[in-house]
């Protein structure tokens, strides 16, 4: 991440981290920023604040840094131009977007380009513009690099680790919806079980060839038992049959072996 650090006493801020210093994103063309950091004076080019065409530089010193606001034309335009105006580097603000953060890509090849450059969001272009319209002085700032990470590699993150772990996470809860859907389907509803008929078993009345053991649970039939009787005309253990087709499946296979 590569933050600008104001070292002039009167900034005063609303969005930046401490009293001399403001987040942004580097540009991902260009040179990086040293260790050392990018020392300049701040100014907007008053021919052209968007910087997309050819200005002078400032006449009070050899070190500035164009201060130029988003839109006209492309990012890359924009840096190509205030270099061959004479800026050591190039802020680009956001006027018009709150909280927008944007890293500036360019196409193509831009080894041309021998100045670094640095995108701001609304907030800190605004408190920044200001601070620069409010004194006559030049506005000295150091572009500075800093220690934990670069806005480009966590776009790089964000696009190859967490984009895709998100879109599998959406995928995963996505089928297990569908699997407990599918799973509700196969099961019998519990007032449509109970409406099925029962019979009371009774050994001395059973027809030849009628089953005198449950097929779920292969227990023998004692009379008295409560036999839940099927649409087919099988009959079961009430408590067997019932708990089948509501937790396993609505309908119950059956081998006879005879």
């Amino acid at each position: 991440m590569v933050i600008v650090a104001i070292t002039y006493s009167y900034f005063n801020k609303l969005h930046c981290q401490s009293i001399n210093s403001c987040f942004d994103h580097a540009a991902a063309f260009g040179p990086r920023i040293s260790e050392s950091g990018k020392l300049g004076f701040l100014a907007e080019p008053e021919e052209d604040p968007t910087g997309c065409s050819l200005v002078t530089k400032p006449p009070y010193n050899n070190d500035w840094i164009a201060l130029v606001k988003r839109g006209g034309c492309s990012f890359i335009t924009k840096i190509r131009f205030m270099q061959k105006s004479g800026a050591v580097g190039v802020v680009v603000g956001d006027p018009d977007h709150p909280g927008r953060w944007i890293t500036m890509y360019a196409p193509g090849d831009t080894s041309d380009v021998l100045i670094p450059s640095v995108f701001l969001a609304q907030e800190e272009y605004l408190t920044i513009l200001s601070l620069t319209k409010s004194t006559v002085e030049p506005l000295p700032i150091r572009l500075q690099l800093d220690d934990f990470i670069s806005w480009p590699l966590i776009d790089v993150l964000v696009i190859v680790v967490i984009s895709p772990s998100v879109l599998l996470a959406l995928i995963y809860v996505s089928w297990r919806i569908r699997q407990r859907q599918k799973r509700r389907a196969d099961l019998a509803d519990v007032n449509t079980v109970n409406k099925l008929a029962i019979k009371i078993y009774n050994k001395q009345k059973i027809r030849e060839n009628e089953r005198e053991e449950c097929a779920i649970c292969l227990e023998d039939y004692m009379e008295g038992d409560h036999l839940r009787v099927l649409p087919c005309q099988h009959d079961f253990h009430a408590q067997c049959v019932d708990a089948w087709l509501t937790t396993q499946k609505k309908f119950v296979s059956i081998i006879f072996v005879f």
